[in-house]
């Protein structure tokens, strides 16, 4: 069923196929319509740099893609999982490493489907982007009971279309593959139905299989967690910025005036074309070096023969206006002032500050949420997988999280405050270092204990070392 990693082609389900085609096979009801999928389309073109208003003239500064990279900093800045089994914890720590590109993918299309699967004896982990699964049914605490997952391969002008159907009822996952063929050229977006023994790739999966006494999909949903603008009923994540698309717009139009203001404003010398002798082809000879420099023009009176063309560069009103929208799509997408836009020198009271830091401290720590819950489903995937493959394990193990807040807290701060209490005597060495280092208590008492069995000369040669 998961002998290889599942490989899609970037935009496959909104170009080739739609919702109906795919409910009509399966025969289910697919809770995705059409326009949530148009939408998570439309944020990814955005977030890789083809945004729908880009030309020749609108040029991007691709602010989504610095929301999106921003963000998966905040919300992984400081973080550290473990699993309590040496074998599960190999394959997660493994998969982790990329926790901040997966985030920020994640953040740009609106969630990513953490997918485990078995190959040649080993689990390893897919990541399927939001534009390349399509969930299908939820419960009433938007748990994901039913998705569809895409794989394509394209052998000469035949495409091979594979639709993997997950569902989850009661205590059984029902699998099942239904494969199309059809060609480059044809209008029929899925083709007709073919066998999956027919192409070497999906030999050995079974068109039907179930899998029993489980209580979720096989992998976790890391679904972001914002309100969606196109369907308030969805429980289908969106992009960090999908509430702030327009703006994105006018920030791009206005970052684009900005050039032109640079460019229509560029020095020249309007130069009077009798001033210039031509070579033998009858082109005009200019100093080697500043053709850029002259403009020739023909003043047609005795008195002018050159002006220099200087104007007064309006940047500081146009970079405002940029800085505004800037701070407006901040707002949007609950970020604090000062993460894309440039501090004015407006006072703000403390009031507003706090507000904004807190604003964007409750968008990191939603992130976090919805990731550890992503997380800790995957891990229970790769369980299940380990036990239905033979695999030697601990099974249910437990999952621990680390999460940073220094959006909210300023460690230096807290570290001086931790020094002023110890100093005093209202915490203890061991609560100090729990503070200031993010120690375990089990670690900081073994580290106290380490500390205070050395002796003065070792402490004064450790000193010596660190000087």
């Amino acid at each position: 069923m998961f002998e290889r990693v599942v490989s899609f082609i970037k935009g496959a389900i909104n170009k080739m196929f739609n919702t109906s085609d795919i409910a009509k096979d399966f025969n289910i009801d697919i809770s995705t319509n059409d326009e949530i999928i148009k939408l998570i389309e439309k944020c990814a073109n955005i977030y890789n740099h083809k945004a729908p208003w880009l030309n020749e003239e609108v040029k991007s500064l691709n602010v989504a893609k610095t929301i999106c990279e921003k963000v998966a900093k905040a919300v992984t800045i400081e973080f550290k999982s473990k699993v309590k089994d040496e074998k599960i914890d190999e394959i997660y720590q493994r998969f982790i490493k990329n926790v901040r590109t997966n985030t920020e993918y994640a953040l740009a299309k609106g969630g990513m489907f953490f997918k485990p699967f078995c190959s040649n004896g080993r689990i390893k982990v897919s990541c399927i982007h939001a534009d390349k699964f399509i969930p299908v049914k939820f419960d009433s605490t938007g748990e994901l009971l039913g998705a569809i997952f895409i794989d394509q391969i394209t052998k000469g002008d035949d495409i091979y279309t594979r639709l993997e159907y997950n569902d989850l009822n009661n205590t059984t996952i029902t699998i099942k593959n239904i494969v199309y063929k059809t060609n480059k050229n044809s209008s029929n977006t899925l083709g007709s139905k073919t066998s999956l023994a027919l192409i070497p790739e999906w030999k050995d999966i079974q068109e039907e299989t179930q899998i029993e006494n489980v209580n979720r999909l096989i992998g976790g949903y890391f679904k972001i967690p914002i309100a969606n603008p196109t369907d308030n009923t969805t429980l289908i994540g969106v992009p960090i910025f999908a509430n702030a698309i327009e703006i994105l717009e006018e920030i791009d139009k206005q970052f684009s005036r900005t050039l032109w203001e640079y460019e229509g404003a560029e020095l020249a010398l309007d130069v009077d074309a009798t001033s210039f002798t031509k070579d033998k082809k009858d082109n005009y000879i200019l100093p080697k070096g500043k053709k850029r420099l002259f403009r020739m023009l023909n003043f047609n009176d005795n008195e002018h023969t050159w002006n220099v063309f200087s104007p007064a560069i309006r940047d500081t009103a146009l970079f405002n206006g940029l800085n505004e929208w800037l701070r407006q799509c901040e707002s949007q997408c609950g970020l604090s002032f000062g993460v894309l836009s440039k501090e004015t020198s407006i006072a703000k009271t403390a009031t507003e500050i706090n507000s904004s830091k807190q604003d964007y401290y409750v968008t990191v720590s939603d992130i976090q949420g919805a990731l550890q819950t992503a997380l800790e489903d995957l891990v229970y995937g790769i369980d299940v997988l380990m036990t239905l493959y033979g695999i030697p394990h601990k099974t249910n193990p437990d999952v621990s999280f680390d999460w940073d807040d220094s959006i909210i807290v300023d460690s230096e701060k807290k570290q001086s405050q931790s020094l002023i209490e110890r100093n005093a005597g209202l915490i203890d060495d061991v609560e100090y270092f729990i503070q200031t280092r993010d120690y375990s208590e089990e670690e900081a008492i073994k580290y106290v204990n380490k500390m205070k069995q050395r002796s003065p000369e070792e402490l004064v040669e450790q000193e010596e070392i660190e000087e």
